[in-house]
């Protein structure tokens, strides 16, 4: 029997508390149950489809590693009908410790069953203070970004 999850909001919580536990049953049924999720792990390659996700998270509960715990700080939340995204700052701590800062985006879906989680995306938090950075083109043509 699958968990139903009422909102985003306890599909992330148990999304990040089975991540903690290196729980693969318990981080697959945060997951929809469709062959479109996607999820990046922080300097990996992008896992598409239940199996290559379960894959993934198989391979980092396996690992030996010491226990991570995950303090979620700067959420940002967007809702519309079905959807939801939410962008996070994760920061792990091993023994106490702060060891890394993430930022993730997680994407949930609404279904028959409850909120599920369809993407997430982890990359490392950028080391430097971009605000502290000199932006002064000396170009007599404009700067296009895209």
């Amino acid at each position: 029997m699958s968990v139903l999850y009422a909102s985003p909001e306890d599909a992330e919580l148990a999304f990040y508390d089975s991540l903690e536990r290196s729980d693969i049953e318990a981080m697959m049924s945060v997951w929809l149950a469709d062959e479109s999720i996607v999820c990046v792990h922080p300097g990996a390659s992008r896992l598409e489809g239940q199996h290559d996700v379960r894959a993934g998270f198989m391979q980092m509960f396996e690992e030996p590693t010491p226990s991570m715990d995950f303090s979620i700080t700067d959420v940002r939340c967007q809702q519309l009908d079905n959807f939801a995204i939410h962008t996070v700052r994760e920061e792990i701590e091993v023994d106490g410790q702060l060891v890394s800062v993430m930022l993730a985006t997680n994407i949930y879906q609404r279904t028959g069953q409850g909120w599920r989680m369809m993407l997430h995306h982890a990359s490392p938090e950028p080391d430097m203070d971009f605000d502290e950075l000199d932006y002064t083109f000396e170009s007599p043509e404009p700067i296009v970004l895209h």
